[in-house]
C-alpha cells in the first residue's frame, strides 16, 4: 500500500536582506508568528490551505530584520527565514 502526502506549497518572499518562506500546508492559523514579530512583517492571508486554515503571508517583507522570532515560535515549522 502506497501512501501519498499532499505536496506542500512554499511561499518565498525576498526583500533586500532576507527571504521569508512559508510552507502553507503546515500552517494551522495559530497566529503566534504574527504576534511575536517585532516589526509586524506577517499577516493572516485570505487564501486557505488544504486543511481549511488561512496561512500567514509576508505582508511587509522589507520590514524584516532577520530576528527569526517567527521561525523559532512556530509549533509546526511552517515558516523559516534565510539571509538573502
Amino acid at each position: 500500500m502506497k501512501l501519498s502526502t499532499p505536496a506542500a506549497t512554499l511561499i518565498k518572499t525576498k526583500s533586500s536582506k532576507y527571504a521569508i518562506n512559508v510552507i502553507t500546508e503546515r500552517c494551522k492559523e495559530c497566529g503566534i508568528c504574527v504576534a511575536v514579530c517585532p516589526t509586524k512583517v506577517l499577516a493572516r492571508g485570505d487564501s486557505r490551505n488544504r486543511r481549511g486554515y488561512r496561512y500567514v503571508v509576508p505582508a511587509y517583507p522589507d520590514k524584516c530584520i532577520g530576528c527569526k522570532m517567527c521561525e523559532y515560535s512556530c509549533p509546526d515549522f511552517a515558516i523559516f527565514v534565510e539571509a538573502g
